[in-house]
């Protein structure tokens, strides 16, 4: 039969609604509890990172110098090839600090002799270069005026041939080894100069430029940076 059967039509269009309600899509859900955790311990995780950063950046990195050679040294030639040598250090921190002990590391054609270090008190007042260096021992120093300084002294013979292979005498090193607290460390000083040539190569050199005799007239060492006399090189005040 022709035509289209009412209900072959209702069959049709329901089927069509059929194939629609097929084609539907599945609905979403949201990343649900667990993710939206997940991101929230993301973010928290990154701005703590960020203000523990900013937090450090202003903080100083690892302990601070506590001793300077603060400039001043003084110097003595002697009679048989050697040369001692005094120099000024200084606790330059707010809290007080224990010197335990110090090394020089010196140029080629120097031989350490001994090394000491000593307070700036009343019982080293009398103490000079052309003697037996102080016994060492670990000194504490303060943070009033006073109590801030003491001296490493030390003594080298000098062999010319070796201080005068070279022009520019390079290596010359100090440190001393700090207690601050619970905590020991090794700092190293800025060695002073005379001109721009270090402190131990410019006095070892009077030994092999300017041997002592009792025909050349006595030549002052470099003065102290606070206008001191230092010893000339037979040890007398110059």
């Amino acid at each position: 039969m022709d035509g289209w059967y009412p209900e072959d039509s209702d069959g049709i269009g329901a089927g069509r609604r059929r194939m629609r309600t097929g084609k539907r899509r599945p609905q979403r859900r949201g990343f649900g509890w667990g993710a939206a955790l997940l991101v929230v311990a993301v973010v928290g995780a990154l701005v703590a990172g960020g203000y523990y950063w900013l937090s450090q950046s202003d903080e100083p990195q690892g302990p601070t110098q506590a001793i300077v050679a603060s400039g001043g040294f003084q110097a003595s030639i002697g009679n048989d090839q050697t040369i001692t040598v005094g120099l000024e250090i200084r606790n330059v921190s707010d809290a007080p600090v224990t010197v335990v002990a110090a090394r020089i590391v010196a140029p080629a054609g120097l031989t350490s002799v001994g090394i000491a270090l000593a307070a700036t008190d009343d019982a080293n007042s009398a103490f000079d270069l052309t003697g037996d260096l102080p016994a060492s021992t670990a000194i504490e120093l303060g943070t009033e005026a006073a109590e801030r300084n003491a001296i490493i002294a030390a003594r080298f013979t000098v062999d010319c041939a070796g201080l005068l292979a070279t022009d520019a005498p390079l290596g010359e090193q100090i440190f001393v080894v700090v207690k601050q607290g619970s905590t020991q460390r090794e700092e190293e000083l800025t060695p002073p100069v005379v001109g721009d040539v270090p402190w131990l190569a410019a006095t070892a050199r009077r030994v092999c430029l300017d041997p002592v005799t009792t025909d050349v007239p006595e030549q002052p060492l470099p003065p102290l940076p606070d206008g001191e006399v230092t010893p000339t090189t037979n040890g007398t005040p110059g």
